[in-house]
């Protein structure tokens, strides 16, 4: 397997989804991570598949990240 020497989250738009009460992965860790990536940062009280349980946040921010600027004009670059 090819090693990855330019990831997509150092150079592309980033959103991501903090589910404050996993225990899977630690949302120290998450917040850590999204701050790291730069992205777009949503918190919702949920375990470790906020997804289905906070549909209308996922749905939300998928959206957000789907028709924003800067997704658009990242996507344009392509």
């Amino acid at each position: 397997m090819p090693k990855v020497t330019n990831p997509a989250w150092k150079t592309k738009p980033t959103w991501y989804m903090v589910a404050s009460e996993d225990r899977s992965i630690n949302p120290d860790q998450e917040r850590m991570m999204a701050k790291r990536a730069k992205a777009k940062t949503v918190e919702v009280k949920s375990s470790h598949v906020a997804y289905l349980s906070h549909p209308k946040e996922t749905a939300k921010l998928i959206e957000e990240a789907a028709t924003s600027e800067v997704a658009q004009a990242a996507h344009s670059a392509d």
